[in-house]
């Protein structure tokens, strides 16, 4: 097998990445990378014109404590808060954390980020953010597996609710809904057969599970998947499974008969859901972002494991995805630029744009994700003409590009592993300027 995603999210110090990280890791890879595809152009699907001037300097800031490990940044939907993991030892316990964001510089607040100790956690259960009709929460597992959801009121306070879903130490990947307006929501994740690892060989299996917040005690399984014999992820891992942004749909990838990932959606807003193929085209689709926008469902993969995004569009009625853009970073400064990932979609001025990330091509994932010169990027979607720019202005290790949009202008954060080694680096947090400004004001 080539490089295909034989069936990725954390930030960890490289010691325990491959016992422990593969655990949120969307995709898992065999031995080698392809040669890069030659670049392709955007291809503009809507006629209308950017306003963003092409010409664009890359400025990156350090935010943050330098001695702490700032693992699994997200911020909530309704642009308030950070929520993120610090990892304190090499076994992978650590503290879920808010804290506030200014909305008019992109300082943390306070500026070491640390403003709420919400819970103790590990790798495996730290916390996402969702929102619904009351606000902001965000939802991870204790130490012992017990759910707990934490709504943040400032960027020191926040309540903390424990869940009655019974506990289960063999959770990861703990997603909730992002769905604004609307009353309650649901929370996903990943459970592992007997051991944590997704791509722990002692896991013959791995099951893709859900509860409804209006009764989370009851435990729904979406799909039980078989992970490869030998090495690698299963498709729900490769293709990793996600909360369509604004609906309560959930997409994973799955084995298609000619072996490629391909990603099945469960729309819950159906009276009777049952998961249904909803892509077929040739390539592996990697780490898939939904986002229901503008009457519109998107959704955007990496594509076999290459420095090339699609973004797929499915209108209300329609059965499949549509390729309807293909992105691929046109001067890239890496030798052989490979695994576009952490594909975030932003909105800004009533325009769409979407940041990700690529990496030097090397062994596996482990090597290019985490350990290979990377890049942060920006693209436009649907306008013409299309336009990317490159954020960052090194060429260290990168990784988890999140957008923050401020008051007048867009941020994105990522993470770079620095330190004498890989096994002590400290994953040091970055906040990069983007050309999305409103002057003037």
């Amino acid at each position: 097998m080539h490089w295909r995603f034989t069936v990725k999210n954390g930030l960890i110090l490289f010691a325990v990445l491959l016992t422990m990280l593969g655990v949120n890791c969307r995709f898992s890879v065999s031995d080698s990378l392809p040669e890069p595809a030659s670049p392709t152009p955007v291809e503009s699907a809507q006629p209308t014109t950017s306003p963003i001037p092409a010409a664009f300097t890359p400025h990156t800031v350090m935010v943050g404590d330098p001695a702490v490990n700032y693992a699994n940044v997200e911020f909530t939907a309704d642009v308030q808060y950070m929520v993120w993991f610090e990892m304190t030892d090499q076994q992978g316990n650590g503290i879920v954390w808010h804290c506030g964001v200014d909305p008019h510089t992109g300082d943390l607040i306070p500026a070491d980020g640390k403003g709420f100790r919400a819970f103790e956690s590990t790798i495996y259960g730290r916390a996402n953010p969702g929102l619904d009709a009351d606000g902001a929460y965000y939802v991870g597992a204790d130490r012992d597996g017990s759910l707990i959801l934490v709504r943040p009121s400032s960027p020191t306070s926040g309540e903390i609710q424990s869940l009655p879903t019974p506990p289960d130490a063999l959770r990861r990947a703990i997603y909730p809904t992002v769905l604004p307006g609307q009353a309650g929501g649901y929370v996903f994740w990943i459970r592992d057969e007997s051991v944590h690892g997704a791509a722990n060989p002692r896991n013959n299996w791995v099951e893709l599970q859900y509860i409804s917040l209006e009764n989370p005690t009851e435990v729904h399984v979406v799909e039980r998947q078989t992970r490869p014999r030998r090495t690698g992820f299963a498709p729900m891992d490769s293709g990793f499974a996600r909360w369509m942004k604004g609906k309560s749909a959930l997409t994973y990838g799955f084995a298609a008969e000619d072996g490629t990932v391909q990603v099945r959606m469960l729309d819950l807003t159906l009276p009777n859901p049952v998961p249904q193929a909803v892509t077929d085209d040739p390539g592996d689709k990697i780490d898939p972002y939904g986002w229901f926008w503008n009457g519109q469902e998107l959704l955007i993969p990496g594509i076999d494991a290459q420095a090339r995004l699609h973004v797929y569009t499915r209108d209300s009625g329609e059965t499949r995805f549509s390729l309807a853009e293909t992105i691929v970073p046109p001067a890239s400064g890496l030798s052989q630029p490979a695994l576009a990932q952490s594909a975030e979609p932003i909105l800004f001025g009533g325009q769409a744009y979407v940041a990700y990330q690529i990496n030097e091509a090397g062994r596996n994932f482990w090597d290019v994700t985490f350990g290979k010169p990377g890049e942060i990027w920006l693209a436009t979607l649907f306008q013409s003409p299309g336009q990317q720019w490159l954020l960052t202005d090194s060429l260290t290790a990168k990784a988890e590009p999140e957008p923050f949009v401020g008051e007048t202008q867009v941020w994105v954060f990522y993470n770079v592993a620095e330190g004498s080694s890989a096994r002590e680096a400290v994953w040091h947090l970055y906040r990069a300027e983007t050309p999305l400004r409103q002057e003037g004001r």
